[in-house]
């Protein structure tokens, strides 16, 4: 690609920043990942996604199988113009990666509209540029994965128990592919209105999954495990950053799981 196109090309890139939050509360709802696909000026089709942060955005267009065209990075300046939206893109630094940049001699001013998570941009109307036509796109905010912590069952309280004796207990729990258990050898309870510390660690778990769990109680320690326990409940609970459900299996039987991610 010759200098003159390249200079171009990034231009166009850059100036798809300036729309970024002219307002504090924009500022702060624009930060993220966007992107749109569209067929450019040869008609290609190509998609633009760009990366928002506090004064900073970062631009990448890619063609077809991926292929890198357009990286650039600025600064960005916040401001109003008449009853509009607006921000400058200042200090432009552009190429085809992050390591082969070049300063770009120019400062853009666009427009936009934010609504929820969709954005609609106005470019190229602050000035005239060659062969550079004004133009409106509409992005969408790229939801990101929620980032996988440790689940952490911390309790479970025992409000009613069906053993009328000394009383053990097997607790298991499970999410996707990794189980827990909390068992301790000659650990007996003998009375309502207990707690359990398990402080069971699941590593690899993001809200919004399911934790299954079984809990086992027997007079007799080796059988709380096993098959042949006298009493058994299963659950489950939707995770969330911090949390507790009471369960009631059976008559005489009430109990709460309290649990917190980190």
């Amino acid at each position: 690609m010759r200098t003159s196109s390249l200079l171009l090309s990034l231009a166009v890139g850059a100036s798809l920043f300036s729309f970024v939050a002219a307002a504090a509360d924009d500022a702060d709802a624009l930060i993220g990942k966007w992107s749109v696909k569209k067929v450019n000026d040869q008609g290609r089709e190509v998609t633009q996604t760009y990366t928002i942060k506090k004064g900073k955005a970062i631009f990448q267009m890619v063609g077809a199988e991926d292929r890198a065209l357009i990286y650039a990075e600025g600064d960005l300046k916040l401001d109003k113009v008449g009853p509009f939206n607006a921000a400058h893109f200042v200090n432009v630094r552009g190429g085809r990666s992050a390591d082969n940049l070049q300063d770009l001699d120019d400062e853009f001013v666009s427009v936009y509209r934010l609504d929820g998570d969709t954005l609609m941009m106005a470019s190229f109307f602050d000035k005239e540029r060659e062969q550079m036509q004004p133009s409106m796109d509409v992005y969408h905010r790229v939801k990101e994965a929620a980032a996988s912590s440790t689940l952490v069952i911390d309790e479970v309280v025992m409000a009613d128990t069906p053993q009328s004796a000394t009383w053990y207990v097997c607790f298991e729990a499970k999410v996707g592919d990794v189980t827990k258990r909390y068992y301790v050898a000659n650990k007996g309870y003998d009375k309502n209105q207990v707690t359990i510390p398990v402080a069971l660690e699941l590593p690899q778990v993001k809200p919004g999954q399911k934790c299954t769990f079984k809990m086992q109680l027997d007079d007799i320690d080796e059988d709380a495990c096993g098959d042949e326990m006298d009493n058994q409940s299963k659950g489950e609970f939707t995770v969330s950053e911090k949390g507790t459900q009471a369960y009631k299996p059976e008559d005489n039987w009430k109990y709460t799981i309290n649990w917190h991610m980190k």
